[in-house]
């Protein structure tokens, strides 16, 4: 059955991961992004990558970190004190949305190309 531009436009697809963080005590959510919002972060990543991207896992986490209503917990602004939390932490939560976003290490290596 094929859908309809309003079937896709209303489906469901921005799904939540649950991740254990005993670390900190209890859990987070972590969504999906929209394909707008994964524009905009690789196209922030590619702006800045001779420079660099500072803060990138924090800046990637602020865009998929959540409440189990799929509100973010972090604005744009909050970037700077959400990178201050521990390596290791933040290193796990980002490999875990890395992969629940469908995002490699090929699709990052092409980023750093690009």
């Amino acid at each position: 059955m094929a859908l309809s531009k309003e079937q896709i436009l209303a489906a469901d697809d921005l799904g939540l991961l649950e991740v254990d963080v005993p670390e900190w005590g209890g859990s987070v959510f972590i969504r999906v992004m929209s394909v707008g919002e994964r524009d905009s972060y690789e196209n922030d990543w590619m702006v800045n990558k001779s420079k660099g991207v500072d803060n990138f896992r924090a800046k990637f986490l602020q865009r998929v970190l959540c409440d189990e209503k799929g509100q973010l917990l972090f604005s744009p602004d909050e970037v700077a004190a959400l990178a201050k939390k521990s390596a290791k932490v933040v290193g796990t939560l980002w490999e875990a949305a890395m992969r629940h976003n469908k995002m490699t290490d090929e699709d990052v290596e092409e980023l750093a190309k690009n």
